[in-house]
C-alpha cells in the first residue's frame, strides 16, 4: 500500500461514514476513489493493522480517523445523528473541524463517572472537565495503544492521579485548549465535506 492511497482511503472512509452513518464496503470505497477494489482491500488491511481503520464483523469499514458508526469508547451526537469515537481527542477534533452542535458522552477513566461535553459551533461549552493528552510515542496500532489513553476527566486532579497510576507521560488540557489543537488536525480531513 502506498501512503497516498492509505491517506485517500482514510479520508474517503471518514466522509462516507459521516454521510451515510453505515459501514462501507471495499467496493463502495473503490468506487468513491476510482481505484481498483484490490488496491482498496490491500489498503484497508494495512490501515486496520495499524489501528487507523476499524472493521465490522463483515469486514466493512466501520471506523476511520476516529469516527465510528458502531459502538465504541465515546458516544457522540452531532446535529441529531449518533456516532462514536475512539478517544477524547477524536471527539474534540471531529466536533471542532465540523463546527457542529451536539453532545459527547463518556466516562472518567479514573472511577468511571459519567461525563458529558456539550458543543456549540464546534466548541466545547465551559466545563471543569479536562482531557488527558498522552505524549506522542511510536505505536504499532493507534487504536489499541494510543487511543485508550486519551480520555476525559472530571478535573485535572483526577487526570493527574490516573496518569501517575498508569505511568503515562502526557498533559492535562482544558477542553477549550484541547479543542483548538484537535480541530486544527481534523480540518484538512473535513475540508469540502457537506453534512
Amino acid at each position: 500500500m502506498t501512503a497516498a492511497i492509505g491517506a485517500r482511503l482514510r479520508d474517503a472512509a471518514f466522509a462516507r461514514l459521516l454521510r451515510t452513518g453505515a459501514p462501507a464496503s471495499a467496493g463502495e470505497l473503490a468506487t468513491d476513489l476510482a481505484v481498483p477494489v484490490e488496491e482498496v482491500e490491500s489498503a484497508i488491511a494495512a490501515l486496520h493493522g495499524a489501528g487507523r481503520i476499524r472493521l465490522d464483523a463483515r469486514g466493512h469499514v466501520a471506523g476511520s480517523a476516529g469516527l465510528s458508526v458502531t459502538p465504541d469508547r465515546h458516544e457522540i451526537e452531532i446535529d441529531g445523528r449518533r456516532f462514536w469515537t475512539w478517544c477524547a481527542y477524536d471527539v474534540l477534533g471531529i466536533f471542532g473541524a465540523l463546527g457542529a452542535n451536539g453532545t459527547a458522552r463518556s466516562s472518567s477513566a479514573q472511577g468511571g463517572k459519567p461525563l458529558v461535553v456539550r458543543f456549540r459551533d464546534g466548541r466545547p461549552e465551559p466545563s471543569p472537565l479536562v482531557m488527558f493528552m498522552p505524549d506522542a510515542f511510536g505505536c504499532a496500532n493507534v487504536y489499541e495503544e494510543w487511543c485508550p489513553n486519551s480520555n476525559f476527566f472530571e478535573d485535572a486532579a483526577a487526570a493527574e492521579t490516573w496518569s501517575t497510576t498508569h505511568q503515562l507521560p502526557g498533559r492535562m488540557l482544558p477542553l477549550a485548549e484541547a479543542g483548538v489543537l484537535a480541530a486544527r488536525e481534523w480540518r484538512p480531513l473535513v475540508a469540502g465535506l457537506r453534512r
